[in-house]
């Protein structure tokens, strides 16, 4: 009884993690940024406990450089884990069509390495299978995204990510995994609220909550028919992530102290 009630614990702290595979799929970028000199500052968090920092940036009209970087940690003591860490840095363009609509897109490069053990199986029948997978891989990505400023306030948005995953190591107990590279379909949508009063220019903080799933081109999670080698149907499953945030606007800040200047 104790052994089952250890394994279904297990089972749902893996559901909990979404899924106890090794890649981590970052929120997708699509930064609130409509001229040169402007910039923005995220900081969120997942469900699963796992955090995000990025910043954006516009050196030149149509123009983004980005990067951000993830972190998950757990306790080193547990058998039941998931972590790792991550960077991206990328760069892109946005277009400003009117006041309420804005598109863009930005492709780039990362690197991370992350670790997920868990046992699965067996919780009635049978004999349960423990896995302890390690990996480290560079990814390539492309991103699209388009906002639509509903009020001054509030806004909403969908974006559309390609990442292609090449693994330097992967591994499971220490035994090589079958498994080079997937490439992944992520699609998000999120909805922003800016703080304060005013037009949204001169609101400098900004709140999201965004929803995602990543999901492996040609891996359908249904299809049982199919064999896969040991391990590579873990890794390439579909998953899902929510994620809340908060976002900073340096030049709103910068713009209101310098309206304030030219007032007096």
């Amino acid at each position: 009884m104790k052994k089952l009630l250890l394994y279904l614990l297990g089972g749902v702290m893996c559901s909990a993690m979404t899924g106890c595979v090794v890649y981590m799929p970052m929120q997708c970028a699509a930064p609130q940024i409509t001229d040169k000199n402007q910039g923005e500052l995220s900081l969120s968090t997942y469900l699963n406990g796992r955090a995000e920092i990025a910043g954006t940036y516009s050196p030149a009209r149509h123009v983004l450089v980005r990067a951000a970087f993830s972190n998950l940690r757990s306790n080193s003591q547990d058998s039941t884990y998931y972590r790792g860490h991550q960077f991206d840095v990328g760069v892109g363009t946005y277009w400003p069509l009117g006041h309420r609509l804005l598109l863009g897109g930005l492709g780039g490069f990362g690197k991370a390495q992350s670790a997920a053990a868990f046992t699965d199986g067996g919780f009635l029948f049978g004999r349960p299978s423990r896995h302890e997978y390690d990996a480290r891989y560079n990814k390539v990505f492309g991103e699209i995204y388009g906002t639509l400023q509903a009020s001054e306030g509030f806004s909403i948005g969908a974006a559309y990510r390609v990442t292609q995953v090449n693994f330097t190591t992967l591994t499971d107990q220490n035994v090589p995994v079958d498994l080079s590279r997937m490439t992944r379909s992520e699609p998000m949508l999120y909805l922003r609220w800016r703080l304060g009063y005013g037009n949204t220019e001169d609101r400098p903080v900004q709140l999201q909550a965004a929803w995602g799933t990543s999901g492996t081109f040609g891996y359908y999670d249904g299809d049982r028919s199919t064999p896969y080698p040991p391990g590579v149907r873990d890794l390439k499953q579909t998953r899902s992530y929510a994620a809340i945030g908060i976002t900073l606007f340096p030049h709103c800040l910068f713009r209101k102290d310098r309206l304030s200047s030219e007032g007096r």
